[in-house]
């Protein structure tokens, strides 16, 4: 299977759990294109400002992997830097967010969803 960034099918979604601004969410794979256990996988890229507000997950996990630019990361309450290569796991029954406080960047992370 392929997937070119051109063509990956893109959503624009505002807001995103109760966050601030708009975020462009590219849906690479989904439970239909792999016999892999996860629900999907995005890349998703937050425009300056915007945010994913904490949130918690019940019946999946969610991982954030930082791809590209700087930001703050939230697990379980607690608020920490994240950039290239940073990772972190949301498990059921946990909270997180991300935001993206840089007015001159966009932060661009992959989040997979697992079941």
């Amino acid at each position: 299977m392929k997937k070119m960034y051109d063509d990956v099918e893109c959503r624009v979604n505002k807001n995103v759990r109760g966050g601030e601004g708009e975020i462009v969410a590219r849906y690479y794979l989904n439970e239909n294109s792999s016999k892999l256990r996860f629900n999907s996988l995005n890349l998703n890229e937050m425009e300056p400002g915007a945010t994913i507000a904490e949130h918690p997950h019940t019946g999946e996990d969610e991982f954030y992997f930082i791809a590209e630019g700087r930001g703050t990361g939230i697990l379980n309450g607690e608020k920490f830097e994240v950039g290239p290569g940073d990772g972190f796991m949301c498990h059921s029954g946990s909270t997180h967010g991300i935001l993206n406080k840089l007015t001159n960047q966009k932060l661009k992370f992959i989040s997979i969803f697992f079941k």
